[in-house]
């Protein structure tokens, strides 16, 4: 045993052997391509294999043991097929010559060896190798020999693995791992080196200034491009020192105040300065300033890129003086010399000549062209200068799209195109720039009166898309848009054909700043077209949150039949501002300054409303609250709670409060006092309560409308979209809500709705009960009936007069 595992390590040492010469010749080889730097690969594993078998030691007649197997799969794990064809060939070549009973046995495992290698070659891919991929290949090479053994006759394998199974397996294993990683590593030193000689390059042939300092500012790295602008000779002699030495120091100063920001923050920094070049002109410099991070992380320096844009800031200059002479120069002639002709062609100056009327014409017509060109030109420029302002409000877009229709009426006005209005989705909302959108619209109902046909009509149309999306179409019956040319129709100056452009006229740009205008609104702007059936184009915005509907106005009553609030108040002054604030809109009251005086005039009088304070003279408001809902009169008695602890008694009830108005603060907002009232008179005048039902079911809906009676008027939606519409053209008192509905779930809909708008949850699904105050009351079905809602459903609208049918099923 022992004399095998010497063998074994005498081949583990000439494993180290070869692998000190494959470095030697990769270093020499490392121009050479990758083809033969593979099949140099496969000469030295093979060497390494053919030698190993020379050295080892014979453990019976015909048969070896040694490293062989190390060799082949790393011949085939690093260099692929190439490098394992030439290792394999060579080492079943030298296995065949020595002979032998063990001879091809063998070659078996020869070719199972690189057969692992070259798997393990392929799942690895083109991804870095990693060192559980380094274990894995030395424990299938290892497991692969041991297969060798299965394959001697019976006894002899078992005598054989007896004598040199343990230390073979060991030695093939270890010498594997060894390969593998001193192999992993020449190949990582390699790519370093190459990509830093590619990198030392590029830094050193770029013409722009890249260094790197230290936390001191002292130079550490640099590009010649650097030395060459700080004037130092090379770059060895700018090693070390700092802008102190090269600058003016008030400069320097600027220049290490702006590298410490840099160090504080660890963020980039862009700015654009003076600077002096090496030919002594003055210029400019774009300057980027970077934190350089060690490997741990820590910022220990600064990375400064510098680039000379005198010429770009001379263009940009030389751009604005041009945008400035078009606008001034240009356009002022232009407004003089199209009104004017527009003048003659309408004849306010008298008959012209028909010769003369068609040459104003042509003339009238072509300087509209130009006043288009140049302010197409003129926004693309604000474009892509950001210069575009927008004034973003909440705008209702009809009126948008009827002025857009106005103005482009006259268009082309010979070829008698009409356009049609078709409003699917009324009162709706966007926030945008009415008058970017104008633009937008105009331009695409310029281009869809050139491109149709004469005496047709432009379909203009308004609709509502899911998601809360609107989208304004703008349709022709023209010709379409080519299939060559649509990948290219929002691109700058882009045209279908030339000379069809130029019978149409246009600029090319009108389709590019409309869809960067779209954007820019937070919109999409896109097309449908067929050859000869006519183009759409879509524009896609998002619908703004509708605000809610204002209450109708308070009716005034006359002084000797004025309605009654009870002021639950324990403060004296308080009390009084209550009590002519209600004689100010014309409610007479009484003022309970304890919790029994309270109980005793709600048992005596009837009132239109109360107002409660929650700490009322050191006793509980929100008892006397509990105390009236659960008595026999004046139970349903709408309540303004008016308390310093509004919002705090508000979230701990949770959606209990039945029959709550509004919670005020003090001191009390008259407005909100007012709203309040308006709502509590308005409904005690209509006696039938607007309710919405949500439900996909039949029959739950008709059984719920037989329950609440004729005392209500109850809408039914059975989807979603349908309750947002609903939702959208009225407002309700009170939602009963399912949750599961066809397209989607009902709680989507409850941010649609006003935060006062009471809502029932009626569904086959249970939910959580603490939804706060969106929700009053959670109710399942089957758990519930009908008759239950519609109980629930008289307590939270206790100012109308609900009667209850008694033949509501579930009773």
């Amino acid at each position: 045993m022992g004399t095998i595992w010497q063998s074994l390590l005498a081949n583990l040492a000439l494993v180290s052997i070869f692998l000190v010469g494959w470095d030697i010749i990769s270093d020499l080889a490392r121009r050479t391509s990758r083809k033969v730097q593979e099949l140099l690969l496969g000469a030295v594993m093979a060497g390494g294999a053919v030698i190993s078998m020379l050295l080892a030691m014979p453990i019976a007649s015909g048969f070896i043991v040694d490293l062989r197997s190390a060799f082949i799969a790393s011949a085939a794990f690093f260099g692929g097929w190439r490098a394992a064809a030439v290792t394999t060939l060579c080492a079943i070549a030298f296995r065949l010559y020595l002979g032998g009973a063990g001879a091809w046995p063998g070659v078996l495992g020869i070719l199972i060896s690189a057969a692992v290698g070259l798997g393990y070659h392929y799942a690895v891919g083109g991804r870095r190798r990693k060192s559980a991929d380094i274990l894995g290949l030395g424990a299938a090479v290892a497991a692969g020999s041991a297969i060798g053994f299965v394959l001697f006759p019976s006894y002899a394998g078992i005598e054989i693995f007896k004598q040199a199974g343990l230390p073979l397996l060991s030695f093939i294993f270890v010498s594997q791992i060894i390969i593998g990683i001193l192999l992993d590593r020449q190949w990582r030193r390699r790519e370093l080196a190459e990509a830093n000689l590619i990198f030392s390059a590029m830094v050193r042939e770029l013409p722009d200034c890249l260094n790197v300092k230290d936390s001191q500012g002292r130079f550490i790295a640099a590009n010649p491009a650097t030395a060459r602008f700080m004037r130092a000779g090379s770059v060895d002699a700018l090693i070390g020192k700092t802008d102190f030495d090269f600058f003016p120091k008030d400069l320097a100063e600027k220049f290490r105040q702006d590298e410490m920001s840099t160090l504080e923050r660890g963020e980039t920094m862009r700015i654009d300065q003076p600077a002096v070049f090496p030919d002594e002109r003055r210029g400019w410099i774009a300057t980027l300033k970077a934190p350089f991070r060690d490997e741990a992380g820590r910022i220990v320096g600064i990375i400064t890129y510098n680039r000379d844009v005198t010429e770009q800031r001379r263009a940009a200059q030389l751009k604005n003086e041009f945008i400035s002479t078009v606008s001034h120069e240009l356009r002022t002639p232009l407004t003089s010399i199209r009104g004017s002709l527009g003048l003659i062609a309408a004849g306010v100056t008298g008959a012209l000549p028909p010769k003369a009327a068609n040459l104003v014409k042509i003339a009238h017509t072509n300087s509209e062209r130009l006043v288009h060109l140049i302010n197409d030109i003129l926004d693309m420029e604000k474009i892509e200068s950001g210069k575009m302002v927008f004034q973003v409000t909440r705008t209702a877009l009809r009126p948008v799209l009827e002025q857009a229709i106005a103005g482009s009426t006259n268009y082309m006005s010979e070829k008698q195109i009409r356009i049609a209005l078709m409003d699917d989705a009324p009162r709706a909302e966007a926030i945008l720039d009415p008058d970017r959108l104008h633009q937008v619209l105009a331009n695409l109902l310029s281009n869809a009166i050139k491109f149709s046909p004469d005496g047709e009509t432009v379909i203009l149309r308004l609709q509502r898309q899911p998601g809360r999306k609107l989208r304004i179409s703008v349709i022709d019956r023209g010709s379409g848009i080519p299939d060559t040319f649509q990948d290219q129709i929002f691109e700058k100056f882009a045209q279908a054909d030339a000379s069809n452009t130029r019978s149409k006229g246009g600029t090319g740009l009108g389709l590019s700043i409309a869809k960067t205008i779209v954007e820019k609104l937070g919109g999409s702007l896109s097309f449908e077209t067929g050859e000869g059936t006519g183009t759409a184009f879509h524009v896609d915005l998002s619908e703004a949150e509708r605000p809610p509907r204002p209450e109708p106005a308070v009716i005034v009553r006359k002084r000797d039949n004025r309605l009654r609030v009870l002021i639950c108040e324990d403060e004296a002054d308080i009390s009084a501002v209550l009590a002519m604030l209600l004689d100010a809109e014309n409610f007479t009251s009484d003022v309970a300054p304890d919790i029994a005086s309270a109980k005793t005039l709600l048992r005596t009088r009837d009132y239109v409303a109360m107002t409660l304070d929650i700490k009322l003279a050191g006793e509980s408001g929100i008892e006397l609250f509990r105390h009236i809902r659960a008595s026999a009169t004046n139970a349903d008695i709408p309540v303004i709670v008016i308390s310093a602890v509004a919002d705090e008694t508000r979230r701990s009830l949770n959606g209990s409060a039945i029959g709550i108005v509004d919670w005020l603060e003090k001191p009390v907002d008259p407005d909100r006092l007012h709203a309040a009232l308006e709502k509590i008179v308005t409904r005690k005048l209509d006696r039938r309560p607007n309710i919405l039902h949500v439900e996909d079911d039949e029959g739950v809906l008709t059984v719920m409308s037989e329950g609440l009676g004729p005392d209500v008027c109850i809408s039914s939606a059975r989807s979603l979209a349908q309750a947002q519409e609903a939702i959208a053209l009225q407002r309700f008192d009170l939602v009963i809500l399912d949750i599961g509905l066809p397209d989607g779930s009902g709680l989507d809909l409850l941010k649609d709705l006003p935060l006062e708008t009471p809502v029932i949850v009626f569904s086959a699904v249970e939910l959580d009960q603490n939804l706060g105050d969106r929700v009053r009351a959670i109710m399942t079905k089957t758990k519930t009936s009908e008759l239950d809602v519609a109980r629930l459903v008289k307590n939270l609208l206790p100012t109308f007069d609900i009667h209850i049918h008694a033949t509501t099923s579930g009773e």
